[in-house]
């Protein structure tokens, strides 16, 4: 398990240089990453079952995929989907906890595994919760301090040279 330092590290570097705009928008950040690294992400409402996982990420020949809870309020759900993009940086590969099928129509089997992904004990699921708190946390502190990003690039320039972004992005 990585320290909350090595966690810190890599969220600045993973966010560096995506000129993300306040306040966090996780569309734009899942599409700006997917940009960066060649490789969409793809984000999908699902009214995912009780004794499941509020997200899901699959891995699939073509895109990343996160799956997440649409039956819940937006706040949760940019939680979830950070926190489901907190284990794509971080490296977790989650395709064995979960099979697609099981989202619809989940065996015993699959909603034993899903509840294992829900409690924090695992190191995995620990270190993609601390990356999404450290996220939300910046951009929550960025937000307060700056408002919303101007539209115009001269200005977004000057706002950050004068450290609107927090030093982070």
């Amino acid at each position: 398990m990585r320290s909350q330092r090595a966690l810190r590290a890599l969220c600045r570097d993973t966010l560096k240089g995506l000129d993300l705009d306040l306040p966090l928008d996780v569309t734009q950040l899942c599409d700006r990453y997917g940009e960066r690294r060649g490789r969409p992400i793809r984000l999908i409402a699902h009214p995912l079952p009780a004794g499941m996982p509020n997200g899901v990420w699959l891995a699939a020949d073509d895109a990343d995929y996160f799956f997440y809870q649409s039956n819940t309020s937006r706040l949760h759900q940019d939680q979830i989907v950070i926190h489901e993009f907190g284990h794509l940086i971080a490296g977790h590969q989650m395709l064995g906890a979960v099979s697609a099928s099981a989202l619809t129509a989940p065996s015993a089997g699959d909603s034993d595994d899903a509840l294992q992904r829900t409690c924090y004990s695992d190191d995995r699921e620990w270190e993609a919760e601390m990356l999404a708190s450290m996220m939300l946390s910046w951009a929550a502190d960025a937000s307060d301090t700056v408002g919303s990003t101007p539209a115009n690039a001269d200005l977004r320039g000057i706002q950050r040279l004068l450290g609107g972004h927090k030093g982070w992005l």
